[in-house]
């Protein structure tokens, strides 16, 4: 019997298999406990993850070869700490499957279903009460052990600039990335989620209440200003219309003075190509809370504008070309953790 209450979102094309699903959970759900089921195709798998926050996925592992079906399941798991078990057909995929990132893999069971169920209701319960105890952990680690973030600014040649350096920040598990870009108010969502496809970032446009995690980049909303705070549960954002800082609404500076405060000497940021000044003064108090800060060069800036205004008030602790930025983040990041221990 299912012993706990949670959320479980399969990603299935099968509407039979779903059937199967929903017809074991409502059976072998014990009294009092509530289980909430929903799915979605594996086209929009990655953005239910994103919306409905279950406490466990499970996916189908039939509709590819267990190959193709393990490359989904990698693509998925950088992004979403959520545990995650596949139901399947296929013999001797265990492996393949866990190593991509799976906790469990259910056997369907052909003609089985009484099998079926104790074997999903055993996993269940077992990833529920995982999911559970992370978040509990999360939550006692955070107010002791603040977590690292990257800000970033930039404007004319920046939307250019900044794919650039998520590509080159590697595979590995990433701080959250808040940026600011000066972009016209209809196009940040637009290119919100064009990096979401291009990059292994789950990126999204700022809106208030958005807690940040690991392997996020949120884009700042155009007319709003993006902030960042930090509570027991971690960093999150506001993004609220505002009055022009520095000639800009969302304005670099704003969001380096937030990280300053909130992050101080957690945080990395950096300031790309672009026109004007804004974002001088913020990473200047950035430096003074700390935070290490970049700057893009003359020679791979399309306007040597925002990075010449930040270098000349001594607020750019380092200087670097855009192809080497992402190598100076991450070395930035090993300092910030070898700093703690």
């Amino acid at each position: 019997m299912i012993r706990q209450s949670g959320k479980i979102l399969v990603i299935t094309d099968d509407r039979a298999f779903l059937a199967l699903l929903k017809k074991t959970v409502e059976s072998q759900t014990q009294q009092g406990v509530k289980v909430v089921l929903e799915s979605c195709s594996f086209e929009l798998g990655a953005k239910m993850i994103g919306t409905c926050l279950p406490n466990v996925i499970i996916v189908d592992g039939d509709r590819w070869d267990k190959d193709i079906t393990a490359q989904y399941i990698r693509k998925l798991m950088p992004r979403y700490s959520r545990p995650l078990l596949v139901c399947t057909c296929h013999h001797n995929s265990n492996y393949g499957f866990m190593s991509a990132g799976a906790m469990d893999v259910v056997s369907k069971q052909a003609g089985d279903s009484e099998l079926f169920g104790k074997r999903l209701c055993q996993s269940l319960n077992r990833l529920f009460a995982k999911e559970q105890e992370d978040r509990q952990t999360h939550m006692k680690i955070l107010p002791g052990r603040q977590g690292n973030i990257i800000a970033i600014g930039g404007s004319t040649g920046s939307t250019q600039a900044l794919p650039v350096v998520l590509e080159k920040l590697g595979s590995g598990d990433t701080p959250p990335i808040v940026a600011v870009l000066h972009m016209p108010e209809t196009y940040t969502k637009i290119y919100a989620e064009q990096l979401d496809k291009s990059t292994r970032f789950n990126v999204v446009e700022a809106k208030s209440g958005l807690y940040l995690k690991n392997n996020m980049v949120v884009i700042a909303k155009g007319g709003e200003h993006l902030r960042v705070f930090h509570d027991k549960d971690g960093y999150f954002v506001t993004s609220e219309a505002g009055v022009r800082v520095s000639g800009h609404c969302p304005s670099v500076n704003v969001l380096f003075d937030s990280v300053a405060y909130c992050a101080k000497s957690k945080a990395v940021g950096v300031i790309l190509t672009g026109m004007g000044s804004d974002g001088a003064a913020g990473m200047l108090n950035m430096k003074k809370m700390g935070c290490y800060t970049i700057g893009q060069d003359e020679a791979s800036s399309v306007v040597y504008g925002m990075p010449r205004a930040a270098f000349e008030n001594g607020s750019v602790r380092r200087q670097m070309s855009l192809e080497n930025i992402a190598g100076e983040i991450m070395l930035d990041l090993k300092l910030i953790n070898k700093e703690e221990k």
